[in-house]
């Protein structure tokens, strides 16, 4: 009787110990974000790729609150290129309706409007638009923009 306690017990024990802890992920948007490339493809028609918050320190966060409030900080160098200044604090509303993301106001550029996916701690937020080439009857260009962030609260 012994041997057999004593086996259940250590079976009991090797099936505790091998048991994997599920790891969790959060995918809601809310929360803060630090904001690690906003790439524009196309910029302005020009065929070339533009990353606005390219060398920004600090860089620039979202931080989308529980109440449908998003506080978005951006940081340029100033003019001289001696210190960074904050040129943009912006203070908007949004909604999710599955993966599309909606703003009250711009969030930089016209950009109003994303769709977003969450994998781990990275959100992407994508959008294309089509402008026009100077007047009406000189054709349209597109551009994509991505925007890739961390999780940082």
């Amino acid at each position: 009787m012994k041997k057999l306690f004593l086996a259940f017990t250590l079976l009991t024990l090797i099936n505790l110990s091998s048991c994997k802890k599920d790891e969790t992920t959060n995918t809601t948007i809310v929360g803060k974000w630090q904001i690690d490339s906003y790439v524009i493809t196309n910029f302005e028609n020009t065929g070339k790729d533009q990353d606005d918050t390219k060398g920004e320190s600090p860089r620039p966060t979202l931080e989308f609150k529980e109440d449908g409030n998003l506080h978005a900080i951006f940081y340029f160098k100033d003019l001289l290129g001696n210190n960074q200044n904050t040129i943009e604090d912006v203070q908007v509303k949004y909604t999710v309706n599955g993966d599309k993301l909606n703003l009250s106001g711009n969030l930089a550029f016209n950009h109003n409007s994303f769709t977003f996916s969450i994998t781990n701690n990275t959100l992407i937020l994508k959008r294309t638009d089509v402008a026009s080439i100077g007047n009406k009857d000189s054709g349209t260009y597109t551009e994509n923009t991505t925007v890739t962030a961390t999780r940082i609260q």
